[in-house]
């Protein structure tokens, strides 16, 4: 899919850009998203490759790899804290993980599956879930449907916001894998 800045784009964005979304599909999920900057200024912009992954229940699902990484808490005035051990969605949470390249691991026991998250020139993993409070909100989830979703999503968000000079390009990836857990 490919998208350039127009005068709908300028509403609400004054940036002169093209973006490119590819998608590949196979024993992976492949997610590229790319920007070029086209104008005569620097442009800088946030990005997030949003990957819902299904889970049996959110309220067992683990997510491994972000032990002693700092995050900001968007559920908290974006207070600073430090994730201790596995990820455990056990009330609303939209945290921006900083200073993460690693991938990460999606463990659900109950569908007995891993889903490893890859990325590449993304410095931000942003992990978020309503929770009931939180979907009762939105108009676009249906009732229960919380419950089964996990938001894991590769980005440049804040602080590690990108920077393009003209002309210049930028792309962030994400992939993602199945494959049984080695443990619960």
């Amino acid at each position: 899919m490919l998208m350039e800045s127009d005068e709908q784009t300028r509403k609400w964005w004054q940036a002169e850009f093209r973006l490119a979304h590819r998608i590949t599909f196979g024993s992976e999920l492949k997610l590229e998203l790319t920007c070029v900057n086209i104008g005569k200024t620097p442009l800088r912009f946030e990005e997030a490759l949003h990957t819902y992954n299904r889970v049996a229940d959110v309220a067992t699902a683990r997510l491994r790899g972000l032990d002693g990484t700092h995050f900001l808490d968007n559920t908290d005035s974006n207070k600073e804290k430090t994730q201790l051990g596995d990820v455990i969605i056990a009330s609303q949470m939209d945290n921006a993980f900083v200073n993460t390249q690693s991938a990460v691991d999606l463990v659900d026991p109950l569908l007995r599956r891993r889903i490893r998250l890859q990325k590449e020139n993304s410095s931000t993993t942003v992990v978020w879930n309503p929770r009931q409070d939180g979907a009762a909100k939105l108009q676009d989830l249906g009732k229960g449907e919380w419950n089964r979703f996990l938001c894991v999503e590769a980005s440049n968000i804040m602080g590690a916001a990108v920077m393009l000079a003209p002309a210049q390009e930028h792309t962030i990836s994400a992939v993602l894998s199945v494959a049984k857990p080695a443990s619960s």
